[in-house]
């Protein structure tokens, strides 16, 4: 297959309506459709499957971590760094501008992308919290679930807990089927409900902040799921100050930890806790 050396840039203004804001800071998740047009789709994603397909490596992924084995995954952490085409599609001014409108700030900044591609039979993504494993001190986080071809049901789209940015901290879940059961549950008795957006067209953009508890199933169709995720925040963060640890402390919190370290080391190496978040790794996506 030859891949475009020029891509369609994608810059250009997606216009959100308040209400779609709105919705976001109140829910907690949003899907918007038709963010990017068939074409752009067809000259973006054979480069990005390339990409893939050269550097699948999970060791520095905290997908990878959280989904505990990963059967069946495919991750790359920051595609950006790795290939050309790659780079125009995560740097995107058109998607950098709706994290700002949808966060109400001026400006943001890449924290990390990764493929999302999971193949039939790939296991369960754990119930949990992104903000929960990031080594920043602001809320002002939002997760970008991009697919690269039509997403069904069976194809394992996200899974989110409506509102639930709100409530702080909850314990996230193992990834057996039993356990995510439970949990969703527990999430429904405390009169949080659980949403499924089920069918994304490739092109839209489902989007989630930070402290929005979300999950993924086990692909049950017979094809890959093909999905990039990419991470935005406020420029003007700073790298937080690690917690403090007991040796009582539960062991999802020192697993946390060691999340947190992995993401400093490899989008913020070199800072201390207090610094600006900002470097080679995290570049400006958008300004006003």
């Amino acid at each position: 297959m030859t891949l475009l050396v020029d891509p369609p840039p994608l810059d250009g203004t997606f216009a959100l309506a308040p209400e779609t804001i709105a919705s976001f800071q109140r829910d907690g998740h949003v899907l918007l459709r038709n963010v990017l047009t068939p074409d752009e789709i067809a000259a973006y994603r054979p480069a990005l499957k390339a990409a893939v397909a050269r550097s699948n490596d999970d060791q520095h992924a905290m997908e990878q971590k959280v989904a505990g084995n990963g059967k069946n995954w495919m991750f790359v952490n920051n595609l950006w760094t790795l290939d050309p085409v790659a780079r125009l599609f995560v740097l995107a001014p058109r998607l950098g501008e709706i994290a700002a409108d949808l966060m109400g700030v001026d400006a943001v900044r890449l924290f990390r992308d990764q493929s999302y591609f999971k193949g039939p039979g790939g296991a369960n993504t754990p119930w949990h919290q992104d903000a929960y494993f990031m080594p920043l001190d602001t809320d002002q986080i939002v997760t970008m679930w991009i697919p690269l071809t039509d997403i069904v049901p069976e194809l394992a789209p996200m899974s989110y807990v409506t509102g639930s940015h709100r409530h702080g901290f909850i314990a996230p879940s193992t990834g057996d089927d039993e356990a995510m059961d439970a949990f969703e549950a527990d999430m429904r008795a405390r009169g949080l409900a659980i949403h499924n957006y089920g069918r994304l067209d490739a092109g839209d953009i489902a989007v989630h902040s930070a402290w929005t508890m979300h999950s993924s199933r086990s692909n049950t169709a017979e094809q890959l799921r093909e999905a990039i995720v990419i991470v935005f925040f406020a420029d003007g963060a700073r790298l937080a100050t690690e917690r403090p640890m007991t040796r009582d402390a539960p062991p999802q919190d020192f697993f946390a930890r060691l999340i947190r370290k992995q993401n400093r080391d490899t989008s913020l190496p070199g800072l201390a806790p207090g610094e600006i978040a900002a470097g080679p790794m995290t570049p400006l996506v958008f300004a006003r």
